[in-house]
């Protein structure tokens, strides 16, 4: 049994003023963090519990939105990492973090892939859709796979839309999906939110490309309503104990052309996959579940560990030699000197 502390950068931060995303930019940044800690008091598990004894505490879990920053600046430099650093993790939903703390990263690409330090986490949203639950798969769905969502994020979404196949729902929500869930009215993005679901809900597969990080929340959201996920995305890192194959097919990005056939050969078996996709979701990414098994990640990594956290922390920097990583870093210190009138490296 472990004792957590669930913390969150954002807790503290007077700058979270204004809007973002259609909710206040409060709620959001705190949005994992509060959504970890409802998980914790409806724990169906009850076997870890939560404190706010940093000294008593077995992990700190830092539950980040993006408030920490790009490069988890705001983390590293926090007094907790500071003084309790070997017991740190990061709980991170980013598309481009590196590393630079051990944790479960959304967006996990395979080469930051080290079980004694980083696993695939999922995305936790507090406007999260309304219209995404449980719906039976029609016997003679409308659509053979759907996509609703940008274009413009990965190459691999752009091939989608080159598809000839009148089975595919391929929709490009680019010129206004960002716009509306920013600033839009209550029933603009509900009325999106409802589409979206709707779409999935009458399709065979839900197609999961990757955007700008290697993950998708589409494929979490498949999984809940009970659609079989079809991943595209080479860089992504599966979970450990969710059963992939069964709920789950795996297209490689340049194979996309070939989406239409195999999605043919495998139709019998959506209803079936789609049943199991939803019953793995209940089992490690439901409410009353994900609390007890991101403990559980934690623990593991920590018992795992080959080196201590100052220096295998240390050996991330490397990763900046890449000089997208490099680029992003420079952008990373510039907003996070607009927002704190102060450079962290």
């Amino acid at each position: 049994m472990a004792k957590v502390l669930l913390y969150s950068i954002a807790l503290d931060d007077p700058t979270l003023t204004g809007w973002y995303e259609g909710v206040h930019r409060r709620l959001w940044w705190q949005g994992a963090h509060t959504l970890l800690v409802e998980s914790a008091q409806n724990d169906q598990f009850g076997v870890h519990s939560l404190t706010d004894s940093a000294q008593d505490a077995d992990i700190i879990v830092f539950a980040e939105m993006g408030g920490h920053g790009m490069f988890a600046e705001a983390a590293r430099h926090h007094p907790y990492v500071r003084q309790y650093r070997e017991k740190c993790f990061l709980f991170d939903s980013g598309d481009y973090a590196l590393p630079f703390l051990p944790g479960l990263y959304a967006s996990l690409r395979r080469r930051y892939l080290d079980p004694t330090r980083t696993r695939t986490g999922y995305y936790l949203n507090v406007d999260a859709n309304p219209f995404v639950h449980p719906r039976p798969l029609d016997e003679n769905p409308r659509y053979m796979g759907c996509f609703v969502g940008s274009l413009e994020n990965h190459p691999v979404r752009l091939a989608l839309a080159k598809l000839v196949c009148k089975r595919l729902l391929i929709e490009d929500a680019s010129s206004y999906a960002l716009t509306m869930l920013s600033a839009g009215e209550d029933h603009e993005r509900n009325t999106f939110w409802s589409h979206y679901a709707e779409a999935m809900a009458a399709s065979a597969f839900s197609l999961c490309p990757r955007g700008r990080g290697p993950g998708s929340i589409r494929l979490f959201e498949s999984m809940c309503m009970g659609r079989c996920p079809v991943i595209l995305s080479d860089e992504w890192v599966y979970p450990e104990r969710v059963a992939w194959p069964d709920c789950s097919i795996h297209v490689a990005e340049k194979d996309v052309a070939k989406l239409p056939e195999i999605l043919e050969k495998n139709q019998d078996r959506a209803g079936t996959m789609g049943a199991r996709a939803r019953k793995e979701w209940e089992k490690f990414y439901a409410p009353n579940v994900r609390f007890h098994w991101l403990v559980e990640d934690c623990m593991q990594m920590m018992k795992m560990r080959r080196r201590s956290e100052a220096v295998a922390g240390q050996l991330v920097w490397l990763h900046l030699l890449k000089y997208d990583n490099f680029r992003r870093y420079l952008t990373s210190k510039r907003q996070f000197y607009l927002r704190y009138g102060r450079i962290v490296l």
